[in-house]
This record gives C-alpha cells, sequence and structure tokens, in this order.
C-alpha cells in the first residue's frame, strides 16, 4: 500500500519539480518512512522522511495547485527541511476539509 495517495502523489511531482530530481522524488515515494499525519479540521498535514531529502529548508508552492472533490476546494504546499518532506493539505474557501477527504476521488489541477 502506498504512503501517499494517487493525488497527493501528483501533487508532489508538480510542486517538487524545481526542489527535487525525479529520482529522489521515486525513491521518496517508494521508501520513505512515514512520520505523521495531522488532521486539523481545515485540512492536513503528513509527513515522511528520507536520507535523500535536502536538509536546508525549500517551501514548495508554485505553481499554484488545487484540488476539488465532494464540492469541496483545497490547496496543497509542500515543506523539505532536515531530511523530512511535509505536504500539507489546507481549505480554500469556508469549508472546512472533511476527515475522510483522502479517500474521495480528489482532482488536481495547476495554474
Amino acid at each position: 500500500m502506498y504512503m501517499f495517495k494517487e493525488y497527493e502523489r501528483k501533487v508532489l511531482r508538480i510542486l517538487t519539480a524545481g526542489a527535487l530530481s525525479p529520482e529522489q522524488l521515486e525513491v521518496l515515494l517508494s521508501e520513505g518512512e512515514f512520520v505523521a499525519y495531522d488532521y486539523t479540521g481545515s485540512g492536513y498535514f503528513l509527513s515522511v522522511r528520507h536520507d535523500s531529502l535536502p536538509t536546508e529548508r525549500v517551501v514548495c508552492n508554485e505553481p499554484l495547485v488545487l484540488g476539488s472533490a465532494d464540492g469541496v476546494t483545497c490547496g496543497f504546499v509542500v515543506f523539505i527541511e532536515s531530511g523530512e518532506l511535509t505536504i500539507e493539505c489546507h481549505s480554500w474557501d469556508d469549508a472546512n476539509i472533511p476527515e475522510g477527504f483522502r479517500d474521495s476521488d480528489v482532482q488536481i489541477a495547476a495554474t
């Protein structure tokens, strides 16, 4: 079973394009070690670690990546630091992200 949902993998490919090589990302996706999952009510944070990740802080927030499912729209930011990567999914409008959102058929669009 994959640690990342397919839509999260797509988000990571888009947002980390300038920060990680395709090889680094593939190694992370296949060999990354789960660190934490935190549902906040307005979104979630999912963190993994791998020795190939940079130690210096990198924030990946361009291009703008939005997801939508079941009438809910969300945005994404990726943080990399100290050998860990965190994907943040946050609400984009007034609607909170439901707890089971990760199991939805989330459609991704980048602008």
